[in-house]
């Protein structure tokens, strides 16, 4: 026998190996936990992780109804606001826990986009004034709206006002024989926010209008979402 073998004291059991039906159902376990984890986040050691540590959990549903395009476009661009709509709510469903409704009256927040301009401009051109080279520009102004309390969650938050206690003295005791005030806060206004998003386009690598405006669509999604992400 070599030094090098160990010999467990007599009166001891040495524990049985998982067997490879165990072992694969733990990894397989392990392996959803993280999936899920990921797309509806989880809590470890007190703190938030994944979706729900940056987005509002108190929001649950999004109404995304059709973009506005006040900027005319024929073709190659007409119908851009359908496909920049489709782009949103696949973004949204894939990046964050809110899920998307048709319906307005069952929505926590709905999210307002309006195409406001496309331009194409041309870079380059080669010596039979055929495009070589040029850029697609788009800008979206963005509304997102609480449904509930029609607060502007895409506005930028403002720092909280209220009563100082050591200027405006002690509180009033509540007398319930006085009417209570009618509430005559006004409501917030919108302030658009504007993504902007570029797409480059070189026919001579086999770029085209509709892959530079798939990469613009694919922007434009991604900065609304991130738009949405829970103030700090």
């Amino acid at each position: 026998m070599s030094n090098s073998e160990h010999v467990p004291p007599a009166g001891t059991t040495t524990p049985a190996a998982p067997s490879r039906r165990q072992f694969l159902a733990i990894v397989g376990g392990a392996a959803a936990s993280v999936t899920t984890g990921c797309q509806n986040g989880f809590r470890i050691f007190g703190y938030d992780v994944g979706a729900g540590a940056l987005y509002d959990q108190n929001i649950r549903t999004v109404y995304v109804p059709l973009f506005n395009n006040r900027e005319f476009q024929t073709t190659p661009y007409r119908g851009f606001e359908v496909d920049v709509t489709q782009a949103v709510i696949h973004e949204i469903g894939k990046t964050t826990a809110y899920r998307v409704t048709s319906d307005p009256s069952k929505a926590d927040t709905e999210l307002l986009g309006n195409v406001v301009m496309i331009q194409k401009m041309i870079q380059n051109l080669n010596q039979q004034n055929q495009i070589r080279e040029a850029e697609i520009q788009v800008a979206v102004d963005v509304v997102w709206r609480d449904l509930r309390d029609g607060t502007i969650l895409s506005n930028p938050r403002k720092p909280r006002q209220g009563p100082n206690p050591k200027l405006d003295g002690p509180p009033v005791p509540f007398d319930p024989s006085v009417p209570v005030p009618p509430d005559r806060t006004p409501l917030e206004r919108p302030t658009p926010v504007r993504i902007l998003a570029t797409g480059r386009l070189i026919p001579e690598l086999g770029e085209t209008n509709a892959s530079a405006s798939k990469r613009i669509q694919d922007q434009i999604a991604v900065q609304i979402v991130s738009m949405m992400e829970r103030k700090w």
